[in-house]
């Protein structure tokens, strides 16, 4: 009725006025007052009559309740649906018996202290009493600008039971690889089926005592269906499993290694995907160690000793071949590596554009700044007449066009690339690099050499060209930058060398590397090497052998001198690992180096940082040199407290 009554009085004063309307234009003035008078004399009359059928239809709802005000309050207070009702501050002011039985105080804050007045309609989800509550709440507006919440509890502890059953229950899918099967299998040394057999007992074992199955697919290789509930205690075990493994005997210095790739998604065929993409992140970073992807997160364990240097030369001339194709059907090429380019990317890069070259493709090398370590080497391009190949970011992105392939060499991760926008504006990237694998890697990758176990970049690149094409003769130039990339990053050929190392570089040597063309690639100017010196000088030493040093802020080449200042401490009697943090306006970059009984990846990656066990780094944006000594602190705490458990 009353809805039909608004209806009445718009439609009412909408025909007054346009008579009104009609009557001024008209010019009848006296007649459009009079209509005026009286549309206002009906609208009162309509207001009035509205009000009374309001106060009517309020007199009858009233006289409904009074005549069932009983049968209400009993209904509401016998209702098995706990309800109250209280103010903004939490007082309760009313409850029904099933709210009684379970909480008898005066304000709600008691059992609930997390109750917002200032968010009156939140949904809450509770445990009370050993009972799951999903508590709703609703405002009631009053006349009295005093507000009160009604609340009202519905018992989930039996959908919280089967839910937690369903989570605890859910199948988790992982996959188990010896590391090292080819190599156990060629050692003659080694009982290698005997050595196996341990291994699938191992696996077996953990298997019954998981409640999980396993099944060995492949030669080296098993698949393990366990639930969710004991995805946890393995976490807290450390996943033992490695260690145990690192025990067998095999009857020489080769232990086994096991790389474990687990996934946690809801559905298993998606569990399954996700370990094997988390096998391969284990993979990619020198095996020996459990990757956990659980959604987009990774966990990481293990990986805390050193990968055997040895690999197989089969990965090196298969990925020469696909290269070889891919550069012969493809445009231009343009190489670069990570920001603040050392010599191993610099000698990687000449030697890529020498396989450019050979196929007959223009090369460029992609580089945003020329620092003290990599001066001489652009200096000697330059005079040679090859300057033009040195090319910026934007002159890159300008140049490349869709068939163009884009060589990342010496890192994976985007953000750590000399010019990132790169990436988007081909489909053939090529990935070369030796560093441990990342979660934030380059996936899209066309063709992909990634290799942990080889010394440096150069020493990869090096293999390639051998394998590229026999004719293929780099010039004495680029062997001597290739070797000196070799240097820098084995320093000196002390640390991560295997035989392939001395293999790449009597190649090199062999095709006019000049020993004194490197020596003169690592001299320093007179200010590098003081600043160097102090930076060692105001080192702080833990207990543990670890030191720490700052390099002053804004100064010249301040992270080369991180890095040269964290070697020059490793070789102090005492020091075991050094970090070196370098901070400017924007960020604090750290250099870790170790002799190897620390890992300084493991702590770095903490910090969102990677690479090697003796060899990694790190950058903090926009924190200051104080703030990134704490972080890194904790981290190194961390490991020092992971490794006294074991």
């Amino acid at each position: 009725m009353k809805q039909y009554s608004g209806i009445i009085i718009a439609f009412g004063s909408i025909v007054l006025i346009g008579a009104a309307v009609t009557a001024l234009v008209a010019e009848q003035y006296i007649i459009a007052l009079s209509i005026l008078g009286a549309g206002l004399l009906w609208l009162g009359i309509m207001t009035l009559l509205l009000r009374s059928i309001a106060k009517k239809q309020q007199a009858r709802m009233d006289r409904v309740f009074r005549e069932n005000d009983v049968a209400v309050v009993s209904l509401a207070t016998g209702i098995s649906v706990p309800f109250a009702v209280m103010d903004l501050s939490g007082r309760i002011t009313w409850r029904n018996n099933a709210f009684a039985s379970l909480f008898d105080g005066s304000n709600i804050r008691e059992a609930i202290p997390e109750f917002d007045g200032e968010q009156p309609t939140r949904t809450l989800q509770i445990d009370y009493n050993g009972s799951n509550f999903q508590v709703m709440n609703m405002l009631i507006t009053r006349e009295t600008e005093k507000k009160l919440v009604f609340q009202y509890w519905i018992d989930r502890t039996e959908a919280a039971h089967y839910q937690r059953l369903y989570t605890e229950q859910r199948p988790y899918v992982a996959l188990i690889f010896v590391d090292n099967y080819e190599e156990l299998l060629s050692d003659t040394q080694i009982h290698s089926t005997a050595v196996l057999a341990e291994v699938e007992r191992l696996i077996a074992d953990l298997s019954k005592r998981l409640g999980g199955i396993y099944r060995r697919y492949d030669n080296g290789r098993f698949l393990l269906v366990l639930e969710a509930k004991q995805m946890q205690q393995l976490e807290q075990e450390k996943f033992t499993l490695l260690e145990q493994a690192h025990r067998i005997e095999t009857g020489s210095s080769s232990a086994v290694s096991l790389s474990v790739g687990f996934g946690i998604a809801p559905r298993l065929s998606q569990s399954e995907q996700d370990a094997r993409r988390a096998m391969e992140l284990a993979l990619g970073r020198g095996g020996d160690q459990v990757v956990v992807k659980d959604g987009t997160d990774y966990r990481f364990y293990g990986g805390k000793r050193q990968s055997d240097p040895r690999q197989s030369r089969v990965k090196a001339r298969l990925f020469s071949k696909a290269l070889f194709q891919l550069l012969e059907t493809s445009g231009d090429v343009f190489i670069m590596g990570h920001r603040n380019s050392d010599m191993d990317c610099i000698g990687a890069a000449l030697g890529i554009m020498t396989c450019a070259n050979h196929v007959g493709t223009h090369a460029y090398i992609v580089l945003d700044r020329v620092n003290s370590t990599i001066e001489d080497a652009i200096k000697t391009l330059e005079e040679s007449g090859a300057g033009s190949l040195i090319i910026s970011p934007e002159q890159a992105a300008e140049m490349m066009k869709e068939d163009a392939v884009l060589v990342v060499v010496d890192t994976q991760r985007a953000s750590n690339t000399v010019a990132p926008q790169l990436l988007s504006r081909t489909e053939h990237i090529v990935l070369i690099d030796h560093h441990r694998r990342n979660a934030d890697y380059i996936d899209n990758a066309t063709l992909h050499y990634l290799e942990t176990r080889a010394s440096s970049a150069s020493e990869m690149v090096t293999e390639v060209m051998q394998y590229f094409a026999d004719s293929v003769k780099p010039s004495a130039f680029t062997c001597s930058a290739l070797l000196a990339g070799i240097t820098v990053d084995t320093k000196q050929f002390a640390f991560n060398v295997g035989s392939r190392t001395f293999d790449a570089a009597g190649y090199l040597r062999r095709n006019g590397a000049d020993l004194s063309s490197v020596k003169q690639m690592f001299q320093n100017d007179y200010q590098s090497y003081v600043r160097c010196a102090n930076v060692v000088e105001q080192a702080k030493i833990r207990s543990s052998g670890i030191a720490i040093s700052v390099v002053p802020k804004n100064a010249p080449d301040a992270q080369l001198v991180a890095a040269q200042a964290a070697d020059e401490l490793l070789g102090i009697r005492g020091i075991n690992a050094a970090f070196v943090l370098a901070e400017t306006d924007e960020q604090v970059a750290i250099s870790g180096r170790s002799y190897g009984q620390i890992n300084v990846q493991v702590i770095l990656e903490r910090l969102g940082g990677g690479g090697h066990l003796t060899m990694a780094g790190a950058q903090l944006k926009g924190a200051t040199a104080e703030e990134a000594i704490a972080t890194l602190e904790e981290a190194i705490d961390w490991y020092e407290q992971e490794n006294t458990q074991k």
